[in-house]
């Protein structure tokens, strides 16, 4: 084992914290469309996300039939994608969302005993078409654009909302852009720390940013900002949704390069206010930190993929995992990549010994 990887078994062997994420549920039905019937049990699947949407242009003008096959059901949304990365990492995060109102519904359980999972209701539905390069996720939000502070408050009562709250190390809001009440559940989780410690660092992915107006974003952005001297705040976004970040707040789109995206993160973080800016895609994470300047980090695309659903997820999984230490940004980048590998190709988290291992292989190339 070289010192590198060394430092990195050593980080994940003693790692610890209390991390509270919240505040989503849902159950994913996963499919794959058939492009070609060979037989009634062989058929070959549509490959490609712009083949789909090839298709759809095409055919704009009449309709589109489309046999799928189903591929899996089971736990969706960013509280338990992220969370499941903390807990197979030996963690057991505390996760309020949406779970089930009278049980925890069957797509969850295999999460019960190595989570702390708090269901405040039925979670929501959503539709996804998987292909080797991509996804599309159809929601139906009514249960999660539904919760507010109110129901957390209710459910909780003052005394469980401050044992909930108290010891966190890392505290996360997600799904942004499908949650209707997201500024108000924010604004609850900020008053539970005008009387305690607050967490060290504070996570969010807003989701797709284009579904919801400049006005709204910009106007979260700047109630966000107010509290980032408080709690250092990371937003964390992919390749497609940095761009739209870009466009909202007026930063010059820069090359797709990991330097040119780090770069320009420090313009955007800047103007917005925020501690960190974090950018995952498929072949590199890049960032910038008040604190720690600029980095990124390479990683080879996966061929052998066998999940994309909760790709991100788990790459702010591991990357929020990584910030209850004390390393340097770039080795945030690649345990978080690493994660992120790991799980694209055996559909579940690593566990330590597997993230060792899958540093070391991503190391050697």
């Amino acid at each position: 084992m070289t010192p590198t990887i060394k430092k990195y078994a050593d980080f994940l062997h003693r790692i610890s914290g209390k991390i509270l994420l919240g505040c989503d549920g849902f159950v994913d039905e996963t499919y794959e469309i058939v492009e070609i019937r060979k037989s009634q049990t062989e058929f070959t699947p549509m490959k490609k996300l712009r083949q789909f949407g090839e298709l759809l242009v095409e055919r704009a003008d009449g309709g589109v039939g489309l046999e799928l096959v189903p591929k899996r059901r089971c736990e969706g949304g960013f509280g338990i994608n992220t969370g499941r990365v903390a807990a197979c990492l030996g963690l057991k995060p505390c996760l309020p969302g949406l779970y089930g109102s009278k049980a925890i519904a069957p797509a969850y359980h295999q999460f019960d005993e190595i989570c702390d999972l708090v269901s405040l209701g039925d979670p929501a539905l959503t539709i996804a078409l998987e292909f080797s390069d991509g996804k599309v996720l159809m929601s139906n939000l009514e249960a999660v654009s539904s919760l507010t502070w109110e129901h957390f408050k209710n459910h909780f009562g003052e005394e469980k909302l401050k044992a909930l709250f108290s010891g966190v190390d890392i505290l996360g809001l997600g799904y942004w852009s499908l949650t209707a009440n997201f500024d108000g559940l924010f604004q609850g989780f900020m008053e539970q720390y005008a009387s305690m410690t607050p967490p060290r660092r504070m996570f969010f992915d807003f989701a797709d940013i284009k579904k919801k107006s400049s006005e709204s974003f910009i106007e979260s952005l700047e109630l966000i900002r107010t509290f980032n001297s408080k709690i250092p705040m990371t937003f964390s976004l992919n390749e497609h949704e940095v761009v739209e970040l870009f466009s909202r707040i007026g930063v010059e789109r820069p090359e797709l390069t990991p330097a040119a995206i780090a770069s320009a993160l420090t313009v955007a973080r800047e103007k917005i206010g925020f501690d960190e800016l974090v950018v995952h895609t498929p072949e590199f994470a890049a960032a910038s930190s008040s604190a720690d300047g600029e980095a990124h980090a390479i990683q080879d695309r996966q061929t052998n993929v066998v999940r994309l659903a909760g790709a991100g997820d788990s790459f702010n999984g591991g990357f929020l995992c990584a910030s209850l230490g004390d390393l340097p940004l770039k080795e945030r980048l690649v345990i978080a990549n690493a994660v992120t590998a790991f799980f694209v190709t055996h559909a579940t988290p690593p566990t330590k010994e597997e993230l060792i291992a899958q540093i070391e292989k991503s190391a050697e190339k």
